[in-house]
C-alpha cells in the first residue's frame, strides 16, 4: 500500500494529506509516493519522511528525471531507504539506465499516464511496448528486480493487464483501486500447470542444456517458479 502525496492530492489538500500519512505511520511503517525532487511539494514531502523516524518503509519518487533526482532524495533520507523511481517522461526514459544503476534505486516504475501525455502515445500495447521494454532492459542491466508497470486500468481488465506485464518482463503493477488487486494477483500468479511444467523442465536439465540457445527458456522457467513460490508465501 502506497500513500500518494503527489497526484492523489489536490494542491489545496497537500498539508492535510501529509498529516494523514503521519497518523497512518503510527500504526505501521508506510510507503509514500512523494512529489518530484527539487519542487516545493517534494521538499515538504521529504521533510515529512525525515520526521517519521523509522516509520517510513520506502518512497516512490514521482516524476524522476534522472539519477540526480534519486541522489537528492537518497541524501535527504536515512541511509538504505528503498526508492522506487517512477519514469514518467521521454527524458526520464532515455535516462532510465542511469536511474536504475544508481545505488539507491530499488526498482523502476512506469508512470504510463504522464508518459503518454508527454509523448503523445496512445494507451496501446504496441505503442507502449518499446518504453516498457526499455525499462525492463535498464533494470536487468543494473541488476535490480524487474520494473513495476503503470496502473492496471479498470477492475475488469486488471488480470489481462497483469498478464501482459509479466510477458513484458515486469514484476509488479500499480493498482489505483483495491478491487483491482485480486485480478492483478491472479495475472501475476502462475497456474499449477505452468509451475509443474517449469519444474519438470528445470529438473530435466539440472546442469544446463547442451545448446546454449535454450538458456532463455530455462531462465523464464526459473523465474516463473521463483515468482510462484514468492506469491505462495504471501
Amino acid at each position: 500500500l502506497v500513500l500518494d502525496l503527489e497526484d492523489g492530492l489536490p494542491a489545496g489538500r497537500k498539508a492535510e494529506g501529509r498529516e494523514r500519512a503521519e497518523r497512518a505511520a503510527v500504526e505501521a511503517p508506510v510507503w509514500l509516493r512523494i512529489s518530484a525532487a527539487g519542487t516545493r511539494d517534494g521538499d515538504d514531502d521529504l521533510a515529512l519522511c525525515r520526521d517519521l523516524e523509522g516509520r517510513l518503509a520506502g518512497v516512490v519518487l514521482a516524476m524522476c528525471g534522472g539519477p540526480d533526482d534519486v541522489a537528492h532524495v537518497a541524501d535527504s533520507l536515512p541511509a538504505g531507504t528503498p526508492i522506487v523511481a517512477m519514469v514518467e517522461s521521454a527524458a526520464a526514459l532515455l535516462a532510465a539506465p542511469a536511474i536504475a544503476a544508481h545505488p539507491a534505486t530499488r526498482r523502476l516504475a512506469f508512470g504510463t499516464g504522464d508518459f503518454r501525455r508527454d509523448t503523445g502515445m496512445a494507451a496501446d500495447r504496441i505503442a507502449l511496448s518499446w518504453p516498457r521494454a526499455q525499462l525492463v532492459v535498464a533494470s536487468a542491466a543494473a541488476g535490480i528486480a524487474g520494473p513495476i508497470d503503470g496502473p492496471c486500468g479498470p477492475i475488469e481488465q486488471a488480470r489481462d493487464a497483469a498478464l501482459h506485464a509479466v510477458a513484458m518482463g515486469f514484476t509488479g503493477t500499480l493498482a489505483l483501486q483495491d478491487a483491482a488487486v485480486a485480478g492483478a494477483h491472479t495475472g501475476f500468479t502462475p497456474s499449477p500447470a505452468e509451475v509443474e511444467a517449469a519444474r519438470s523442465l528445470l529438473s530435466a536439465t539440472p546442469d544446463g542444456p547442451v545448446d546454449g540457445s535454450y538458456a532463455p527458456t530455462l531462465a523464464r522457467a526459473r523465474a516463473l517458479v521463483e515468482r510462484a513460490e514468492a506469491l505462495a508465501a504471501l
